[in-house]
């Protein structure tokens, strides 16, 4: 933690009560298991937890207090209505000791790659602490701002949600310097229920950012126009594949599966951006992580060096190669109806081997969960995938999309189980393309780790 606080501090800043004597912490925790000296525990309340059980065995491990809002006789103790909300108010109240830029990411796709790739080319430059793993909720975000240290040059925070409402909390917690937003598409239908729903949530990162913050938008997103109408008063950079007058505009791009090659126009001077992964996808989260630099004072045309290598994140777009020299695309991370055209985008790309596509459902999707995977079947057979295999019967309406709009030549395979799937794959060689991809409800990665170990 950044520096040692005061418990009455603490208190002040949730609105709390002091029980017992002041004392000062070196930093705080939610979690009983760990070394706890010196520390505040927070006692957080969940579905299948209760930290208040935990509060007189905090204390004998040599945790300095307990912050609560359940009667409990450890003390020194700081009494809240909301354990949740005044960890989050601890974080926000250690972020605003940080004296370096705080960047924050959301979007329905791409947010946890322009995170670690926005990361790693910042940490050429100095110090950076980014969101760990799946920390991009209530909790993972004031866990994360609590580790910022005094070495920290720069912190790249990562927010996601699950209900409505959840990304104006984080957004207050994280009072961000500089906001990117990839793009608002179809995933969480279930929980919003439109798109539009969804631009709203997203667009709270920024309307809780500092007043004079730097906004990163995809222009070519159906939100956009919407999201400039919410920025206020702070600075907008774009980027986009279809408008010259963005920001950032990629004027033309070259695609194979080694790669591409893309002219960017920014400032009316053209630069030339070369990525060693495939993917359209990425070209848009390297402008997005190009824009984020050039809002924290980078020159382009050092940045566009910078971003060869697009950052790997495990489960995503990673290239394997199965027991019979298959080529692997492992897509199973998470699936959004434009993460799945994405990947199908991809997959197109290798002309010169056997294309299958095996999916499997997309969750979240509320009423629209059948047109969405019929128009996904659809753009596979559009797109000259060979083979769609699909695993159950929600996916298994993509297959009725492919049927609708394949050519002769184009086959599908319903399958109800991963075994039928395996058994159908098992024969693939090198003459082959297999794309694995679905939610990471359907647990796609079964198919993976069978075909590769």
């Amino acid at each position: 933690m950044l520096q040692k606080l005061k418990l009455s501090d603490i208190a002040n800043v949730v609105g709390g009560r002091l029980i017992g004597q002041d004392a000062v912490v070196m930093d705080v925790s939610t979690d009983s298991r760990e070394v706890l000296e010196q520390k505040l525990f927070v006692a957080l309340v969940g579905e299948r937890f209760n930290g208040h059980q935990f509060t007189d065995l905090v204390m004998q491990q040599g945790a300095t207090a307990v912050l609560v809002s359940e009667p409990v006789t450890a003390t020194p103790r700081i009494e809240v209505e909301d354990t949740a909300q005044a960890y989050a108010l601890i974080g926000r109240m250690v972020r605003r000791l940080f004296t370096g830029p705080v960047v924050a990411i959301t979007g329905s796709n791409g947010k946890t790659s322009v995170k670690d790739w926005l990361a790693r080319v910042l940490s050429e430059h100095g110090q950076v602490l980014k969101t760990q793993s799946n920390l991009n909720n209530q909790i993972g975000v004031p866990k994360t701002l609590l580790n910022l240290s005094a070495a920290d040059q720069y912190a790249v925070i990562e927010a996601g949600t699950s209900f409505p409402g959840e990304i104006e909390k984080l957004g207050q917690t994280i009072e961000a310097d500089v906001v990117v937003l990839t793009n608002a598409s179809g995933s969480h239908l279930l929980g919003f229920g439109s798109i539009q729903g969804i631009a709203i949530e997203k667009g709270m990162l920024f309307e809780t950012a500092k007043p004079n913050a730097t906004v990163v938008l995809n222009a070519d997103d159906a939100s956009y126009d919407y999201w400039l109408g919410r920025v206020g008063e702070r600075e907008v950079r774009s980027f986009s594949f279809t408008d010259p007058s963005a920001t950032l505009y990629a004027k033309t791009v070259q695609e194979t599966v080694s790669g591409s090659n893309t002219t960017l126009v920014y400032r009316d001077e053209t630069y030339r951006l070369t990525l060693d992964r495939p993917g359209k996808h990425h070209i848009a989260n390297a402008m997005a992580v190009a824009l984020a630099m050039t809002a924290l004072g980078f020159a382009l045309i050092d940045v566009v060096a910078q971003l060869k290598h697009p950052e790997q994140v495990p489960g995503r777009m990673e290239l394997l190669t199965s027991k019979n020299e298959a080529v692997v695309i492992n897509d199973c991370y998470n699936a959004s109806p434009k993460s799945v055209e994405a990947a199908i985008d991809v997959l197109a790309l290798y002309a010169n081997q056997t294309k299958w596509m095996v999916l499997g459902a997309l969750g979240e999707l509320g009423d629209q969960e059948t047109a969405i995977h019929l128009g996904l079947g659809e753009y596979a057979a559009q797109s000259g995938i060979e083979h769609l295999i699909t695993i159950g019967p929600i996916a298994a309406h993509a297959g009725e999309g492919f049927m609708q709009t394949k050519t002769s030549e184009q086959q599908v395979h319903p399958c109800q189980t991963k075994d039928e799937a395996l058994a159908i794959l098992a024969a693939l060689n090198s003459e082959h393309v297999i794309l694995v991809k679905g939610s990471r409800s359907a647990r796609m990665e079964d198919i993976v780790n069978a075909l590769k170990n």
